[in-house]
């Protein structure tokens, strides 16, 4: 242990990520964390399924608080965030603009299905604290979020994404939100692995960084 402490952290850390945590918070900062730390050498798996770290072998995973797997020490990375809802100014040029969530039903929704279970996302919306279930037709179904955005800037319905990914779209008005006092919340992101995995130089020090710059 002595020896450990003495050295530069070396070797192989690996990490698994949805690719909008990728997109908006590892993309910014991971390649300075290679910089610092040459002989570390970085896995960053980018995935929106459900996974299992201590089966697939990857030392640390980010997620959303409710799927963190039991037993593993877990560490805040965000705020509560929302499901956004949103479509194109042409497509709200040619079927108007849903205000109440009884409209949606005359509207096409981009629906999104998860790559680990096959199931399509429930649609879900917040009635002053009280889940709302919808049913939309759909106008396409993806299991990508950057394919999810591409459909909405395209005009082909409305998508439905966590908020963050899509704010620059909305401060260009590329993209327009829509029903945004309906948007369903989610919890917080947290950073999780095993309470041994930390005792390794090599991936404590990617926790450190990790929490420094997005916590």
């Amino acid at each position: 242990m002595i020896s450990e402490l003495s050295k530069d952290p070396s070797g192989k850390v690996r990490i698994t990520t949805p690719r909008f945590v990728y997109q908006n918070l590892l993309k910014p900062i991971y390649a300075e964390f290679c910089k610092q730390y040459p002989n570390i050498e970085l896995e960053i798996s980018v995935s929106d399924a459900t996974v299992d770290i201590l089966q697939e072998g990857f030392d640390l995973g980010i997620r959303f608080g409710e799927r963190v797997q039991e037993g593993m020490v877990a560490k805040r990375l965000s705020q509560p965030m929302k499901e956004a809802l949103f479509a194109s100014k042409d497509y709200l040029k040619m079927y108007g603009e849903p205000l109440t969530p009884n409209d949606l039903k005359q509207h096409k929704l981009i629906q999104y299905r998860f790559i680990s279970s096959n199931q399509l996302a429930p649609l879900l919306l917040d009635n002053d604290g009280e889940t709302l279930p919808v049913d939309m037709p759909h106008a396409l179904i993806v299991n990508d979020t950057d394919l999810m955005l591409d459909a909405a800037l395209n005009g082909l319905g409305i998508g439905r994404i966590v908020a963050p990914m899509v704010q620059s779209y909305f401060s260009t008005e590329q993209l327009i939100p829509v029903l945004k006092n309906y948007w369903y919340p989610y919890s917080p992101l947290y950073l999780y692995f095993h309470q041994n995995t930390q005792k390794a130089k090599r991936v404590r020090v990617l926790i450190d960084y990790i929490m420094k710059k997005l916590a």
